[in-house]
C-alpha cells in the first residue's frame, strides 16, 4: 500500500485479492487460511494499530491481531528429539543453541549430533 500508484486504493487492494487467492488455493491453502490485510511497511499502519483516514474501506483486523489468534501448533512431545539449530558460537568448545521442535531433553540425557553423528 505504500506505492505510490496505490495510494491506498481499495479497487488495487482487491485486484491483488482476486489474482492471488487462486494462486494460494492451487498451492494448497484454503481460503479460511488465507488473510489479506493492507498494511504500510514504511509507517505501520494496519500492522498494530488501524490505518484509520487512510483506509476507511477496510474494516477488518490490524496483522499483529490475526496473528495473535492463529492456533499454536502442537509439539509431539512422544517423538524422536528434533532441535533445528538456529546459532552458535565457540567458547571453550561449540555452543549451538536451537529450539525444540519435537521430543523432550532431560539433564543428563546423550544426544546424538547430526549429520556426523558425534554423541554429546
Amino acid at each position: 500500500m505504500d506505492d505510490h500508484s496505490v495510494n491506498w486504493s481499495e479497487t488495487r487492494w482487491k485486484e491483488i485479492k482476486s489474482n492471488l487467492t487462486p494462486f494460494l488455493n492451487k498451492s494448497g491453502y484454503k481460503d479460511s487460511d488465507i488473510f489479506f490485510v493492507p498494511i504500510s511497511g514504511l509507517t505501520g499502519d494496519n500492522i498494530k494499530e488501524p490505518a484509520g483516514d487512510k483506509c476507511p474501506w477496510y474494516t477488518g483486523p490490524t496483522l499483529m491481531s490475526i496473528l495473535d489468534q492463529l492456533p499454536a501448533e502442537n509439539r509431539n512431545t512422544n517423538g524422536p528429539l528434533r532441535i533445528p539449530i538456529l546459532d552458535k558460537m565457540k567458547d571453550s568448545g561449540v555452543i549451538a543453541h536451537g529450539k525444540i521442535e519435537s521430543g523432550t531433553v532431560t539433564v543428563g540425557d546423550k544426544i546424538m549430533i547430526s549429520p556426523s553423528g558425534h554423541l554429546a
